[in-house]
């Protein structure tokens, strides 16, 4: 087929150019030839225009179901909604290999036509890693995952998506978790030119600032994104499970974040310049890590949805990286020394290194768990999995910790500790995470970890609003302005720091959303016949009607639906509409849950079964305070960008 033919030849053209790329930048910049290096920046941009073509090819592919290619007969069907067209570009091993790259050349095109001053010398060796980095994915494309696979026979009609899938937020989930981890390349590219060239001063990571920011951001909207599918579509109630890739995006975010706070110490300080270059390094290892969990098959997910041999080229490639970067670690261990000295105990930099230790370490517990079942199945040949009990027993005072260093940092004082000015910094905070532990217990509140967690929480937001007034008091008294003039202000001339502080209070939300969730579900099994009703912490469920095996969707789809009015107060204030569907492409029924939420709650209502007669037997949850994950997902977005907006030009970055 001409348009299949056209996207694997643009494969083919794109490993060229990256080859050509990595081996120019280097050469050029070596040998001192700029023509060389212009040429390297040329072929960048090729691959840009080259993976584009092979994208919208297949996108094309995909939109007119052309059967005869592999890729678009496994992924999408005729009856299939175009929204979930486009959803099935990514549901793939091969659609996803294809997103990784494509995402990859358009970032990196955008790198190459910007033209700082501050990276002159960087630059070649970062375009360097980025066009390796391009070129392994578009050898794995060509050689293992060809999405453009053309079958001897073309069939009547394709398998279709999985209906798990099909769902809007699958739509959006992917493409930012593989638009994080294409832009995590960028720090790692130019912390491997750092060391490539000895610069190691805080030059590199001023220059990628925005662009570590937008990638840790993404991963983290992504993770919650993915959650929200999971809380949606999966059926069981909750948002999160532990499972393996979960975990594998996780685990970049928890390291990135790490990176994200050192980065500060060292363009303060001149501290921590070997931890920086290796989390770079350490953080783009692990979305290589991510992709091998999501893709490879090795390590059993109820998310993955793919299997392949590719996994071990994506150990290999791992490998070679964190080898190479020791390696030149080793070699500049000299320039890798800093010139700022670690302070006393509760100085700002040993909280800074004490909150890395900490990221770390929790990285580092959740991969051990994930790879448990793999080690376990490797010495005793049966696969021992941990389950969330054992995950929440360590994450959940490790997280506390982490949160309440967010609280303490700013309190502390550069290298020395002064202990009296300490403690009359932090009274306030103390007196309000008593009086909100007293209120809790006022208001039966009993759980012990409950109570701990809301309390930290308060102590820190205190502390947030406390330090953003400072600053908002304190140009209101001086320029003689009102409070939302002096808080725009002060929020334009500091965006980093008062962009800081609202990632802060996002996080802050996000542990609320979590304690609340976990500390006060309820719960009810029930078989209702049509007309009967249900009582659930205050509300009234009435079963009212249902659809028996509707057939939909050409024949390929059987609907079971069951309608309940929901009453409140003996008003009524929803009406829900649970399903649990048969799908001719998969085994077994997919549930789709109804969901009524509000700031206070979630009514979570699964069909879990229904009869000819209408006899259904529900499972009803009320879960508490989940909304506020989704809210603070959305303050973390605006407080990325505010940290991240361009201010006043004082030199431009990469």
């Amino acid at each position: 087929m001409v348009l299949a033919d056209i996207g694997y030849g643009a494969l083919w053209v794109t490993l060229a150019a990256a080859l050509w790329a990595a081996v120019a930048s280097v050469v050029g910049v070596r040998g001192r030839r700029p023509e060389l290096v212009a040429s390297a920046r040329n072929a960048l941009l090729a691959t840009a225009v080259l993976s584009t073509i092979s994208s919208v090819l297949l996108l094309v592919l995909l939109f007119r179901h052309e059967f005869v290619v592999r890729y678009v007969y496994e992924h999408v069907s005729t009856y299939l909604k175009p929204e979930y067209i486009l959803a099935a570009f990514w549901a793939g091993q091969e659609g996803s290999q294809l997103l990784w790259l494509w995402m990859l050349a358009l970032f990196t095109g955008v790198l190459v036509l910007r033209r700082p001053t501050w990276d002159a010398h960087l630059r070649p060796y970062a375009m360097g890693v980025l066009a390796l980095t391009q070129a392994f994915f578009a050898l794995l494309l060509i050689v293992l995952t060809n999405p453009f696979e053309v079958l001897p026979l073309v069939p009547v009609e394709g398998v279709s998506l999985n209906p798990l899938l099909q769902n809007f937020w699958m739509v959006i989930h992917p493409p930012i978790i593989f638009a994080a981890y294409a832009l995590w390349t960028i720090p790692f590219a130019y912390a491997f030119a750092a060391l490539v060239t000895g610069q190691l001063d805080a030059t590199w990571l001023r220059g990628v600032r925005r662009w570590t920011l937008a990638a840790w951001a993404s991963l983290g909207v992504g993770i919650l994104v993915g959650a929200w599918w999971a809380y949606l579509e999966l059926g069981w109630g909750g948002y999160w499970g532990w499972d393996p890739v979960e975990n594998s995006s996780l685990i970049p975010w928890l390291v990135a974040t790490a990176l994200v706070h050192s980065a500060i110490i060292q363009e303060r300080r001149d501290m921590f310049r070997a931890w920086n270059v290796f989390l770079a390094a350490l953080t783009f290892v692990l979305t290589i890590f991510a992709t091998f969990v999501t893709r490879s098959g090795l390590i059993q997910s109820v998310h993955a949805f793919a299997q392949s041999p590719i996994g071990y080229y994506y150990l290999a490639y791992m490998l070679l990286i964190l080898a190479a970067t020791v390696g030149l670690m080793i070699a500049r261990r000299e320039e890798l020394q800093g010139e700022g000295q670690l302070g006393d105990l509760l100085s700002r930099e040993f909280v800074f290194l004490l909150t890395n230790l900490l990221f770390l370490g929790t990285a580092g517990a959740v991969l051990l768990g994930t790879l448990w079942p793999t080690f376990t199945e490797a010495v005793r040949g049966v696969a021992s999995s941990l389950g969330p009990e054992n995950y929440n027993r360590f994450m959940g005072p490790l997280g506390l910790l982490l949160v309440l260093l967010v609280g303490i940092c700013p309190l502390v004082d550069w290298r020395r500790i002064d202990a009296e000015k300490l403690l009359r910094n932090l009274w306030v905070q103390a007196l309000v995470a008593v009086v909100t532990a007293v209120l809790l217990i006022l208001l039966g509140i009993r759980e012990l970890w409950a109570v701990i967690s809301f309390s930290v929480t308060a102590f820190v937001a205190a502390t947030i609003i406390i330090q953003m007034g400072v600053g908002i008091r304190a140009r209101m008294r001086s320029a003689g302005e009102n409070v939302l003039v002096a808080a725009g202000r002060a929020v334009r001339n500091n965006r980093r720091r008062y962009g800081g502080q609202l990632i802060h209070f996002s996080i802050l939300l996000i542990v609320a959303g979590i304690t609340g969730s976990q500390a006060y579900q309820a719960e009810v099994q029930v078989a209702l016949a049509a007309g009967e009703s249900v009582e659930v912490e205050g509300y009234t469920l009435t079963y009212t009607d249902y659809a028996y095996r509707q057939v939909e969707e050409a024949g390929n789809k059987i609907r079971n639906q069951a309608v309940l009015d929901v009453y409140r107060g003996g008003r009524k204030v929803a009406t829900v509409r649970p399903e649990r569907n048969l799908h001719s492409n998969v085994d077994g029924a997919v549930t789709e849950v109804a969901l009524r939420s509000n700031l206070r709650e979630d009514l979570y209502v699964v069909l879990a079964s229904l009869e000819p007669d209408g006899l259904a037997a529900f499972q009803v949850l009320v879960n508490r305070m989940v909304v506020w994950l989704w809210i603070g997902g959305v303050v973390l977005i605006i407080g990325t960008l505010v940290a991240a907006w361009p201010g006043q030009t004082r030199g431009r970055r990469a």
